[in-house]
């Protein structure tokens, strides 16, 4: 049985980048805005209040296999379009938390719902419903996604200097509760439809885990994982890294200003103008990343230029997370595939904080730019081995579509 796909719609994109607009502001971004306040109020730590993100990405990692595969192998979608009911559920109890173990139980229903909804749930779903039109959906919608920050900012502060950061927590999940689930309701294909038939290759019986045990799924799995943890530690020190190159705090955050821009900037270049395979473009993001991250760890007249690069290397990477597993494991696989690329990368990231707090505090900004830059250097490494696995991949997958054909 082949796989019939639905075709592209500019107003589905734009409606599901909207809805990761307000998933991502609803957990990772909101942070940045109710942090303070939070400690204000409650005398919990900085270490304790992002402790909190940080068990919420934990969950989310560790649930992703299994989101990936209920996606793959059920006609409905029974996550992606229930993750803003389940995120407002979190944001409720966090909004209600008076004691920190209450606080953290909202962080871990907010983790389930970030499983559910964010990047590699939504991949998964669009890989399914699109084929071979995915990969330009995926950079649709995720240059919409790219005003996450900006966008929840703004209406997370306005929710915060209006009612308090609590109220704030309450609107924000009504808001959630009254977006999402239509959103998705009206962009993803309904059971029963042709795009939503389920192809044969992801049968247990027939569909083996063997593309999961092979070189280069261990492979990218090592290379999303150090995107993951570069992307972490350099955003989330970046003022810390800009401010110990001894530049002024209104320079900082005039630098830090040009991060979004080149994220968004460079994918609308891969929007418009790209003919590069996923491969190629996971090199060439990676090579960027590095130089970026190069030019931090210099002089501070390099912080702009050095911010721009890695903003647009990071940019890539984000479109790479649902287009390189489609291009390698093909469609019959690649809901499985993402969710189960996606869980040590999100481990990773909730390590990532404390790890190289410990290094600055302990030996350096030097340091740990250092240690950023070797871990660049290795990703470019894998990469360069990735195209060098592809034929006997691509041979793995015919095999089995062959396997499958003569039964």
């Amino acid at each position: 049985m082949s796989l019939e796909v639905l075709k592209p719609s500019i107003t589905k994109n734009v409606a599901l980048g909207c809805a990761q607009i307000l998933l991502w502001g609803g957990s990772y971004f909101i942070l940045s805005i109710l942090a303070e306040p939070i400690m204000q109020e409650t005398g919990w730590s900085y270490q304790m209040v992002y402790g909190a993100l940080s068990l919420s990405l934990l969950i989310s990692g560790l649930l992703l296999p299994r989101i990936g595969k209920i996606i793959g192998e059920n006609e409905k979608n029974f996550v992606l379009p229930y993750a803003g009911i389940i995120m407002a559920l979190g944001l409720t109890v966090i909004g209600f938390s008076e004691h920190y173990f209450l606080f953290l139980v909202g962080w871990t229903i907010v983790g389930v719902a970030m499983g559910m909804g964010l990047y590699d749930a939504l991949f998964a779903s669009l890989g399914k419903s699109y084929g071979k039109a995915t990969s330009r959906v995926i950079v649709q919608v995720t240059l919409i996604a790219s005003l996450a920050p900006t966008i929840s900012w703004f209406i997370v502060s306005l929710l915060l200097s209006d009612y308090g950061w609590r109220t704030a927590c309450f609107i924000y999940a009504a808001i959630l509760l009254v977006t999402i689930l239509p959103i998705h309701r009206y962009t993803l294909p309904p059971a029963g439809s042709k795009a939503a038939i389920k192809p044969q290759l992801n049968d247990k019986k027939t569909n083996p885990h063997k593309p999961f045990r092979s070189r280069i799924y261990y492979l990218l799995l090592v290379n999303f994982t150090v995107g993951a943890v570069l992307t972490t530690g350099i955003v989330i020190h970046l003022i810390d890294i800009l401010l110990d190159k001894e530049m002024a705090m209104a320079a900082v955050v005039s630098a830090v200003a040009f991060l979004g821009p080149s994220q968004a900037g460079v994918r609308v270049l891969e929007l418009v103008f790209s003919r590069n395979a996923p491969v190629k473009t996971a090199i060439i993001s990676a090579v960027i990343t590095l130089v970026g991250i190069l030019l931090l760890s210099l002089n501070p007249n390099f912080a702009i230029p050095g911010i721009i690069l890695f903003g647009m290397g990071n940019g890539m990477r984000s479109i790479l997370r649902g287009t390189l597993p489609l291009a390698i494991f093909g469609q019959e696989n690649y809901a499985v595939a993402v969710g189960k690329l996606a869980r040590m990368p999100l481990i990773a990231q909730a390590l990532t904080p404390f790890i190289g707090s410990f290094l600055i505090e302990q030996f350096s900004v030097t340091v740990f730019l250092n240690a950023c830059c070797l871990l660049a250097l290795i990703n470019i490494v894998f990469f360069l081995m990735v195209p060098k696995l592809m034929p006997q991949q691509n041979e793995s997958r015919r095999s089995i579509a062959v396997s499958m054909a003569n039964k």
